[in-house]
This record gives C-alpha cells, structure tokens and sequence, in this order.
C-alpha cells in the first residue's frame, strides 16, 4: 500500500508539473507528458503482470486494472498534445 501511494504522489506530481509546462508554453512539455505516460503505463503493467512466488499475480487483479486506469487519462492527454494546434 506504502509502494502504491508513493507511486501515486509522485505521478499526480509529475502530470500537474507537465500541466504546468504546457500551459506555460515550454518546449520540453510533451516529450515530458510523453515520457510520463511510459513510466506510468509501465509502472501500471508491472503491477498487473508481476508473479509472487505461488505463481498468482501479487496484486488482485481488480487492484491491477485500477492502476491502469490512470493511464487512459494519460492516453487522451499525451494524443491531445501533440495534436496539431488549430488555426485561430
């Protein structure tokens, strides 16, 4: 639980830093958000995937798909970034 919540603030974190970078208009915001998006999909995927030693997965799997869900926000977010911007 300790693990999980840590990975948690340190992803909330991440993406309103992201949020802030983009809304400020800094060049390096979608390869971050990008980058962030990796790292939580894989994070995600590891605690889904992940054997203990009985040879079932360490977390339930209703638990593991939460932790994936994050990552469909991610997802919409990451594509609408790099979006090309319409022309105003």
């Amino acid at each position: 639980m300790v693990v999980s919540s840590v990975i948690g603030v340190l992803g909330v974190l991440g993406w309103l830093t992201a949020a802030w970078a983009v809304r400020a208009g800094k060049r390096w915001a979608r390869p971050v958000a990008t980058v962030l998006l990796m790292l939580g999909a894989g994070i995600g995927l590891a605690g889904l995937l992940t054997k203990d030693t009985s040879g079932a997965t360490g977390l339930p799997p209703e638990l593991g798909w939460a932790g994936m869900l994050p990552c469909l926000a991610g997802v919409v977010a990451v594509i609408l970034l790099w979006r090309e911007p319409r022309p105003t």
